[in-house]
């Protein structure tokens, strides 16, 4: 399989999404500083948290009416909303005028764009693909993401604090390239089948109605707390395993001090090179067997290698399980992914993936609790929530491929 057989909306999407991944990663996380710095931790935490609701709301919102309109005027719609949003903090933080609160409210007109953009993406990339092809174009994907995280986040680092102008100049005229392409060479790739009913559906209670219907997806409900209890693994790390290390670890390889700061460093740095170097070539070997046994072993590696960064102080423990939890997350995510297009709803797609989508904010806060939860506990106390919050999102991922009200398996292998 090759990317220029892939149908040319993935190809566009896949190159738009790096950059749209690129000027997140070099704003977003910095904004919590800034605000901290101009208006007060306590402040900027209520702020974020009022980002955090109102992007959830545009996501489901996004989804509904993502399949009842189309993809490709909400990506426009959503896009046009994203070029004013830096547009306006570009001018906002510009060497004439300078204003936070403007600042603010476009960062959090930035996230809803974000918000409405995940979910569409998500159900386009299923409508113009096939099954066989979904783990593949994940892979690149995912790939691809890490990259552009990585580069975003180094960008932001040298650019952000000094030269807030120029970074949202910078992708100012990126967000508005990426609107010319979605207009010009994007093609809708909905069917839409035009009823008398249609205008009705649009309002309050069909969107309920709308929700309602996933809600009682038993499969899709199961897998998406499955997506809540791995996930919630990932946000771990920069939480409570950075400041177990923080405070825990100390070591000396080859004359050089390396306090838990660095360890922290060490880890992250064998976390993108494995991706960068593995992702393609894992993607395209695990695609000849089955989905079901990949996904088991890939949570299996990551579940444990969380536990044990959990508890060891060794350097060449942590080296090796650092190795392993990003091999492991590289075998299941992508799969994952595939698995979860085969199983949604042909007519509620991005329904479906805006509800999915809201399975990283609970991780997210998961992880949060896990920072409190490890102030309470022992290190071999998180050791054992870590390896049971493992277990129970396989247990929920092999329930939710497994039809039990039908006696009948989901097709996910190749």
């Amino acid at each position: 399989m090759r990317i220029r057989d892939l149908h040319k909306n993935i190809k566009i999407r896949l190159l738009t999404d790096f950059f749209i991944s690129l000027t997140q990663m070099a704003i977003f996380p910095f904004m919590a500083i800034y605000f901290s710095s101009h208006l007060g931790a306590a402040l900027a935490g209520i702020l974020l948290m009022m980002n955090v609701a109102v992007s959830i709301v545009a996501g489901l919102l996004s989804g509904y009416l993502s399949d009842h309109l189309g993809r490709k005027k909400i990506m426009v719609l959503a896009e046009v909303f994203q070029v004013v949003a830096l547009f306006v903090m570009m001018i906002a933080n510009s060497p004439l005028f300078m204003s936070v609160w403007l600042t603010y409210f476009m960062f959090l007109f930035s996230n809803v764009s974000s918000s409405i953009t995940g979910p569409v993406v998500n159900a386009m990339i299923v409508d113009v693909s096939t099954e066989e092809e979904r783990t593949y174009i994940y892979g690149i994907g995912y790939w691809l993401g890490n990259i552009s995280i990585a580069l975003g986040a180094a960008l932001g680092g040298l650019l952000f604090e000094e030269h807030r102008f120029l970074l949202f100049s910078l992708f100012f005229l990126v967000s508005v390239a990426t609107l010319i392409v979605i207009l010009f060479f994007i093609e809708e790739s909905l069917v839409l089948k035009p009823s008398p009913g249609t205008t009705k559906k649009l309002n309050g209670g069909g969107f309920l109605q709308n929700y309602g219907k996933v809600l009682k997806d038993r499969r899709f409900m199961l897998f998406t707390l499955a997506t809540v209890f791995v996930m919630s693994l990932e946000f771990q790390l920069d939480k409570y395993i950075a400041v177990r290390l923080k405070e825990e670890f100390h070591a000396v390889i080859f004359n050089v001090d390396i306090t838990g700061i660095k360890m922290f460093s060490i880890i992250m740095l064998i976390n993108t090179i494995v991706i960068v170097l593995l992702t393609l070539q894992l993607s395209k070997w695990l695609g000849q067997f089955d989905k079901k046994k990949v996904l088991t072993i890939g949570i299996v590696i990551y579940s444990i290698s969380f536990s044990v960064l959990s508890i060891s102080n060794s350097f060449s423990i942590i080296v090796l399980t650092a190795f392993l939890f990003t091999v492991g997350e590289l075998i299941y995510s992508p799969v994952k992914q595939t698995i979860l297009a085969g199983m949604i709803d042909d007519n509620a797609r991005a329904s479906y993936m805006a509800v999915d989508s809201l399975s990283y904010n609970v991780a997210m806060l998961l992880g949060s609790f896990g920072l409190t939860l490890g102030a309470l506990i022992p290190a071999s106390g998180m050791a054992f929530v870590y390896l049971c919050l493992g277990l129970a999102g396989l247990f929920c991922y092999r329930l939710a491929i497994t039809d039990e009200t039908t006696s009948k398996e989901i097709n996910v292998s190749s």
